[in-house]
């Protein structure tokens, strides 16, 4: 009986000894060595793509999405500091073809809003900091003062965030996986159909 006490002792520290032993396989080397310091803007609420306009009535007449921080450590305490909204007009969907002003000249991207930390509180969806953002049109059309808008116009809202360590993350930042998917709806811009009536 003690032989077999002795032999099952044995195999079972041996089977341990084995299952404690560092892993050569490659998952294990990707998870050791990814990067997680990361981070994106989801979507919650995205604002509407349909024609929007200065005297509201039948369409909306503000730029509205709700907008929640994704740090890749899964942290929920803000460790950004800032994120950045910023619009460009286009007379075409494509971004091919920017408005000009009166001269003739290319209108920018103009800086809309700084969202600081302290504007971010945790979602009900899964508690990580959110807020909701609305531009009204009318601000839209007072920052582009002398713009030949078209009919309609292109309006581009484009998202940055910039970290503590004064990394910037914004459009091309994640890859389609991320920016395109069901789960994270993390695009970083917003193509808004814009009618100045």
């Amino acid at each position: 009986m003690k032989q077999i006490i002795k032999i099952f002792t044995l195999c079972i520290l041996t089977i341990v000894a084995f299952s404690c032993s560092e892993s050569d396989l490659i998952i294990d080397d990707v998870y050791d060595n990814v990067d997680n310091s990361g981070a994106f803007i989801r979507t919650l609420n995205a604002p509407s793509t349909g024609p929007h306009n200065v005297s509201g009535g039948a369409l909306p007449n503000s730029i509205d999405m709700t907008l929640e921080i994704q740090e890749g450590n899964g942290s929920s305490q803000p460790n950004f500091k800032e994120v950045r909204v910023y619009m460009s007009p286009f007379n075409d969907q494509d971004q091919e073809f920017p408005t000009l002003d009166a001269n003739g000249n290319e209108i920018g991207e103009t800086l809309l809003d700084i969202l600081l930390p302290a504007q971010f509180e945790p979602s009900e969806v899964n508690g990580l900091p959110s807020t909701d953002v609305s531009i009204p049109t009318q601000q839209v059309v007072e920052i582009l003062e002398g713009a030949q808008f078209t009919f309609p116009t292109f309006i581009y809202v484009r998202l940055e965030l910039e970290m503590n360590d004064g990394r910037i993350f914004t459009v091309g930042s994640v890859g389609p996986n991320v920016e395109n998917g069901n789960f994270y709806s993390t695009p970083f811009f917003y193509n808004i159909i814009f009618l100045n009536v």
